[in-house]
């Protein structure tokens, strides 16, 4: 690096008396940002702290205190009876500054391959506004919420806090919430469990990334559901694990090519009761095929119980989890599409052999989730106000998924083709060839209509071209007008 022995005349710079940022600090930034950009070179003399003053109308303690600042900091140097200079190995600069800072900078820090894996996985279509529309996908019946309910429960909870609550209390959960999770799930889903099985989590991402960074090593394969959830991918991928797509038909998750791919994976990755984004269900031998294949090979099974609840007639499914004999199955659950997204509560339920492993592992770690959050949210359960807003929305999620396979029927006969539609808040349409899924989203959202395009969804090769709606949060009369936006979107894609 290139030093100067000549003199700045002029710092070229100017203060804000107005600014609520003092005169000093000010000055300080400024001297640091052109040293830094290279517009004064290492050695340069420093006009005197005098000159600095008169230029710039302040008070020459002003300028003292800004130019012992960089000093302090090892931007310039000054020797007792010599003048103040640049200094000639500036801190921070490792190279030449006339190199091109836009090259450097686009590069970046070297990145792990899962990393440099989630930057190319595809995100879909951008939202278009904060406000739920046909047909986001995952937005559950937010008008539909006991909002003044919730707000007077966590009133009353924060108004009698304990210290232990305040506290932050056990790092596990807190023990109320876990004991009313344990006997929910019990008796809603079949799950087999004690208090002491269930650990909190700040929604089912952190969930995933708990329980694969206990259960890989790198580079370890994971069954994942092809088309799938991607944020179980990305799961996998930040826990340095390789997923390996198995494909997904009308009886779920293809066991057979699972056991022909990576027969000793070390984790399988589903949602039996209702797969995402493609609507199956889990046949009951392939049930029990997954079941002997982790038992066999010391798998471990995560099961993503997303929101098999809301199954719109009969009682919910048993969860995979129930038929565990093996001690093979992390059950996952989530309060972000039963209550809100906001919430961000979900749990874990661990097999009884591995509680110590996650107690341990959780005893080193912060708090997942508000201790507040969570005890009023264990009164909202205990109280049964969970329960009578799971059955209205069941309700309600059966009369929106109802419009919307008549509006789809009315508007896009012969151009889509839904599948079934028993359980949760969406619902996937397969796609007339030759049109493509992804043009269909763009020309959708060009028109204000938000829907997802299977394509996103795939790990491996695609095998269908398709459209995921949600109709969750969407009133009827909105589906429906959104299906006639959208049969205007199907026909300007065909145009292309």
């Amino acid at each position: 690096m290139k030093t100067s022995t000549g003199v700045a005349s002029s710092l070229l710079l100017r203060l804000d008396s107005r600014s609520s940022t003092a005169l000093h600090e000010q000055l300080f930034e400024g001297i640091r940002a052109r040293i830094l950009a290279g517009a004064l070179a290492p050695g340069l003399r420093i006009p005197s702290s005098r000159q600095l003053a008169a230029e710039l109308d302040v008070a020459r303690s002003t300028v003292l205190q800004a130019l012992d600042a960089l000093m302090a900091e090892g931007y310039l140097v000054a020797r007792a009876g010599s003048s103040t200079r640049v200094a000639p190995e500036l801190p921070g600069l490792l190279e030449d500054r006339s190199r091109s800072l836009v090259a450097r900078s686009s590069r970046g820090p070297r990145l792990a391959a899962s990393a440099r894996t989630l930057k190319t996985s595809p995100v879909g279509a951008p939202r278009l506004g904060a406000a739920p529309r046909a047909f986001r996908p995952g937005v559950p019946a937010l008008d539909l919420f006991p909002t003044a309910l919730w707000a007077r429960t966590v009133s009353r909870v924060h108004a009698r806090a304990s210290t232990g609550l305040l506290d932050g209390g056990d790092p596990s959960g807190h023990a109320p919430l876990r004991e009313a999770i344990a006997t929910h799930v019990s008796s809603s889903r079949g799950v087999r469990c004690e208090p002491s099985q269930v650990f909190i989590t700040a929604g089912t991402q952190q969930a995933f990334d708990e329980i694969l960074r206990l259960a890989l090593d790198p580079g370890d394969a994971v069954w994942v559901e092809d088309p799938g959830y991607p944020g179980a991918r990305r799961a996998v991928l930040a826990a340095g694990g390789r997923p390996v797509p198995i494909p997904v038909d009308p009886e779920g998750l293809d066991v057979s090519v699972g056991m022909a791919r990576a027969p000793r994976a070390r984790v399988a990755l589903v949602a039996p009761s209702h797969q995402y984004p493609l609507g199956a269900t889990l046949s009951l031998a392939r049930r029990m095929a997954l079941l002997q294949w982790a038992g066999r090979t010391r798998s471990l099974i995560i099961e993503d119980d997303y929101d098999s609840e809301f199954r719109h007639r009969g009682r919910p499914l048993t969860a995979l989890q129930g038929l565990d004999d093996a001690g093979c199955v992390v059950y996952v659950g989530t309060f972000s599409k039963s209550m809100f997204p906001g919430l961000r509560l979900g749990f874990l339920i661990a097999p009884p052999s591995l509680v110590e492993v996650f107690s341990a592992a959780r005893a080193a770690a912060p708090a997942p989730a508000s201790t507040l959050e969570q005890a009023a949210l264990a009164v909202f359960l205990a109280e049964g106000h969970f329960a009578r807003h799971l059955r209205r929305m069941r309700a309600a999620y059966r009369e929106r998924g109802e419009a919307l396979l008549e509006a789809l029927r009315a508007d896009c006969s012969g151009v889509l083709t839904p599948r079934p539609c028993d359980t949760g808040m969406q619902v996937c349409a397969s796609l007339a060839a030759p049109l493509s899924d992804l043009r269909v989203r763009d020309e959708a959202a060009r028109k204000g209509v938000e829907v997802a395009a299977l394509s996103d969804y795939f790990l491996g090769r695609r095998r269908e071209s398709g459209l995921v709606f949600g109709f969750g949060g969407v009133h009827p009369d909105a589906l429906r007008a959104g299906t006639r936006t959208l049969a205007r979107a199907l026909e300007a894609a065909h145009r292309r």
